[in-house]
């Protein structure tokens, strides 16, 4: 197998989540307002010239807009016309029935004209488990057999069966299938622990890496790790794909201005979560969650200190691709998040195309 990547390249992420954590629920015309917001920031991203858009899985949670990720993206594949349309990420654990899947996503595919990736992750929040009435703790099975459903349902040129511990199906045949037929759309996996990272390899063609900082003993760790296995399993040009949070502005002191407040925000509730510890062990406590101290893990500044930071993870790093998100749930305003966009693609992506 092949992955279709063949250059480094950069996604856009319009972040589903807006305003507090645990914000009252809001009412009908925010969420329209936001969704709208959504889109807007989708086609702003094709039109400046990103390689792909991808739409996370979130649940249960006010302050998320649109939780399900591929029915936006099956807007998003009647609004745009080049991008790659993917999710970053969906999590097959969070109730979803296997062949559901896979039709809903071969659909999205096919409205598309084959530009969707799915990037899939087993899943870290209990809420999401309880509000699909799944046991969290067999996560792990549950989610491996999905994913064997999954390539099952969209390579199989005949009904098939098949008999798990979570699932079974006797005699079923997916139609249509998905556009894309070589074998089938590309699939990237999520997960930041080493099992998750090594399991990553045996089944999906590149490992995705949050949007925190990175130790770089830790990273070569993790990518040599998922290289190996997913060559192991077949897979000729195993992708390396890294999120990064950001802003380009006139200047860093422009950028930080308009984005630090919003960024810290943010890295503290993955902090209180436990994860940051997962990537850069010098993260001890609270007060190391600054803009100071986590400036070595953005990409941000001017369109030079953009650049410069983007030329690293390719280099240093070994990215093959970055998916960049330019606005936090509280900030900046959308006003200034769709000007960064284009200002991003005249003077930073053209360096790279």
């Amino acid at each position: 197998m092949r992955d279709k990547l063949e250059k480094f390249s950069i996604g856009y992420m319009p972040d589903t989540n807006f305003g507090q954590y645990g914000r009252a629920e809001p009412d009908a015309k925010t969420i329209k307002r936001c969704v709208d917001q959504l889109i807007t920031e989708a086609v702003i991203a094709e039109r400046a010239g990103f390689e792909g858009v991808f739409i996370p899985e979130r649940h249960m949670r006010t302050e998320t807009m649109f939780p399900n990720p591929l029915i936006l993206l099956a807007a998003l594949a009647t609004r745009t016309e080049r991008v790659r349309l993917g999710t970053y990420s969906l999590v097959p654990t969070y109730g979803w029935d296997p062949m559901h899947l896979a039709e809903s996503a071969a659909l999205v595919d096919q409205l598309s004209g084959g530009r969707l990736s799915l990037v899939l992750s087993m899943g870290v929040l209990p809420d999401s488990w309880r509000m699909f009435g799944v046991d969290g703790t067999s996560r792990l099975s549950r989610f491996m057999e999905c994913i064997e459903v999954l390539k099952k349902a969209w390579t199989s040129t005949e009904p098939f069966s098949f008999h798990g511990k979570h699932f079974n199906y006797e005699n079923v045949y997916l139609t249509p299938k998905p556009f894309q037929r070589d074998p089938h759309p590309t699939i990237w996996g999520g997960g930041q622990v080493a099992p998750a990272i090594k399991r990553c390899g045996s089944f999906a063609s590149g490992w995705c890496g949050d949007p925190f900082p990175l130790n770089m003993d830790i990273w070569k760790r993790q990518t040599d790790a998922f290289r190996e296995e997913a060559r192991a399993h077949g897979v000729e040009n195993p992708k390396i794909v890294l999120m990064r949070d950001g802003f380009v502005a006139n200047s860093r002191e422009e950028a930080e201005r308009t984005y630090g407040e919003a960024f810290v925000s943010e890295m503290l509730y993955y902090y209180d979560l436990g994860i940051l510890a997962h990537h850069d062990p010098s993260i001890r406590s609270r007060s190391d969650i600054t803009i100071e101290k986590l400036r070595r893990s953005l990409v941000i500044g001017s369109p030079a200190d953009c650049i410069e930071a983007l030329e690293m993870y390719r280099d240093k790093y070994q990215v093959d691709y970055v998916v960049m998100r330019f606005r936090m749930p509280l900030g900046p305003s959308w006003e200034a998040t769709n000007e960064c966009i284009r200002m991003f693609g005249e003077t930073v992506l053209p360096h790279f195309s």
